[in-house]
């Protein structure tokens, strides 16, 4: 498996977000089902929504216009049992051209579950219970997935920044005051790449906006919540770039 980014399309950061119940055989019924929805795309997962306490509790994302989307991930603080269905359509109501996106009935461990599907391109995506109460989800991306096209150059590092502070007395005795844990970081080039490939980074790079929305980093083996910098972009030959990034693990 390719390394990947799972970034949000851009429109997700101005959905309108509304709550209600669906039961697939009439249209979505807005109501004052859920409490907190707006944490679902608040970019932060450490607080979650509350009172999504039965099957059909709904939440719908209106995003403004229709959007290719290609995956949905999930954030978890700890694990849960009962299933959800993701649906998308053009209409807001869900009762005409219904189409179901994905149906996600493993259990869900604590942290990210990605599920991704045939890219569709819909204005308004529904998150609806399939199986009774949903507790401990603290954040929803639904976006567009990118795979490396190639993998970057050799001399990448990781690192950690540390989140403590030390002070030294002036009898030379140190101090250490935790502010927070530790943050993974990641470094790497690209020193050769065609010009399609720096086309979908700077997709990229536009949909989270440099460095103000954070996103998914999977390395083929975990998911990094991250935010980024870098991606400006040398032309060193005709057609082709260098370009450099860096990571930056977020704690919530």
């Amino acid at each position: 498996m390719a390394k990947s980014f799972y970034y949000p399309v851009n429109e997700l950061a101005s959905a309108t977000l509304t709550d209600g119940t669906f039961n697939v055989v009439d249209p979505f019924n807005s109501s004052n089902v859920l409490t907190n929805e707006e944490r679902a795309t608040d970019q932060s997962i450490s607080t979650a929504i509350t009172s999504w306490s039965a099957t059909n509790d709904s939440l719908r994302f209106d995003l403004g216009s229709a959007v290719a989307i290609d995956f949905i991930a999930l954030y978890f603080s700890s694990s849960e049992t009962d299933n959800l269905t993701l649906y998308s359509n053009s209409s807001s109501d869900f009762s005409a051209s219904l189409s179901t996106s994905e149906a996600m009935t493993s259990t869900f461990s604590k942290g990210w579950t990605v599920v991704t599907f045939s890219s569709d391109t819909k204005q308004y995506w529904l998150l609806r219970a399939t199986s009774g109460a949903i507790a401990n989800l603290t954040e929803v991306i639904i976006g567009k997935k990118y795979d490396f096209d190639i993998n970057f150059d050799l001399n990448n590092t990781e690192s950690d920044i540390s989140g403590s502070d030390i002070i030294t007395s002036y009898g030379g005795n140190e101090f250490s005051n935790k502010r927070h844990g530790q943050k993974a970081t990641w470094n790497w080039a690209w020193g050769n790449i065609s010009s399609t490939m720096k086309t979908s980074l700077d997709t990229f790079k536009t949909a989270v906006e440099i460095d103000r929305l954070k996103f998914i980093y999977y390395d083929e083996t975990n998911y990094h919540w991250v935010r980024m910098s870098g991606l400006d972009f040398t032309e060193v030959a005709y057609q082709r770039y260098s370009t450099s990034i860096k990571l930056t693990e977020q704690l919530q």
